[in-house]
């Protein structure tokens, strides 16, 4: 009698014991998948928001409301920056501090991806030897996410020249360098060219500091110094470009920039992509971890 109750007490801890086992792997599981559920709508949220389709209808000569009527809403844009063939194809704005638009658009709305934004110590019409532009470096070729790409010499020579619209007229951008610097580069990210360092002294530094130099610059060219953040706390891609009267023909006008995930693990992978094998490998693991064991039956053990 005895016996027969510490078997039936046995199984039935066996069977609670089963039981919770199986409830938390399908609650982790459920947990899981609800969490990168949440992370691809709110990384869609934030590649919405940096999206360069988003903003097109305020491009200079576009059908829309038009760049005039962006800069009604938002006094603070100044330009419109494009270099041809890459992701960066966005309005310019410039704020009272560095920090006012890291997690603010264009049009003056919250968004994480933020906007370029110009030093607030430089001129806002790009007349100083030197204008420093930032923005988040992104996957998907969004904001400043193909800068780092510069560091290519190929890449640099198909990719030279875009357009700076300000002032209500176009003017060329020449791409010349590129360099891996340091966040805290006071020549680099000067904003007194011309005075201290002098511009010969600031173009020495760049060509000896560059890894990519492929053109010239000249002490009274208007320099732009664009800006993103690289892998290390402090590393940055910064890409150095002279302002022109000649504007330039876009010989990507036809093609669109592919939006994918850059880096060597997951080149050419679209986000969605990734995270739905991740779901799908979830909800195997799920499965197998939940089918019946052949050993189990009910919960108990089928050996008699």
């Amino acid at each position: 009698m005895w016996h027969d109750l510490s078997r039936r007490l046995a199984k039935g801890a066996l069977r609670l014991a089963n039981w919770l086992v199986d409830g938390l792997v399908l609650s982790l599981v459920v947990l899981i998948v609800g969490y990168s559920a949440y992370v691809l709508v709110d990384n869609g949220r934030v590649v919405d928001a940096a999206s360069a389709e988003a903003l097109e209808s305020y491009k200079p000569e576009a059908e829309g409301p038009g760049f005039d009527d962006l800069q009604a809403r938002n006094p603070d844009v100044c330009a419109w920056l494009t270099l041809y063939g890459t992701g960066v194809d966005y309005p310019v704005v410039q704020g009272a501090d560095n920090d006012e638009y890291m997690n603010t658009d264009p049009t003056g709305g919250f968004a994480l991806s933020g906007s370029l934004f110009v030093d607030y110590r430089c001129a806002r019409d790009f007349s100083g030897a030197t204008t420093v532009i930032y923005g988040h470096h992104m996957e998907d070729s969004l904001m400043f996410g193909d800068l780092d790409k510069y560091g290519q010499s190929t890449y640099l020579d198909q990719h030279r020249h875009g357009d700076l619209y300000y002032g209500g007229a176009h003017h060329g951008v020449e791409v010349v360098a590129y360099m891996a610097a340091d966040a805290y580069d006071r020549t680099v990210y000067s904003t007194t060219v011309g005075t201290a360092p002098s511009t010969e002294e600031f173009i020495a530094y760049v060509r000896d500091h560059a890894a990519v130099w492929d053109g010239e610059l000249d002490p009274s060219d208007h320099v732009l110094v664009l800006s993103t953040c690289a892998a290390g706390t402090n590393e940055r891609h910064v890409v150095f470009a002279r302002i022109t009267d000649e504007t330039y023909e876009n010989p990507f006008q036809e093609e669109r920039v592919s939006r994918t995930l850059t880096g060597s693990a997951g080149e050419g992978f679209p986000l969605w992509g990734k995270v739905g094998i991740g779901i799908l490998a979830l909800l195997l693991v799920a499965w197998v971890v939940g089918a019946p064991g052949k050993g189990r039956k009910n919960g108990t053990d089928s050996k008699k």
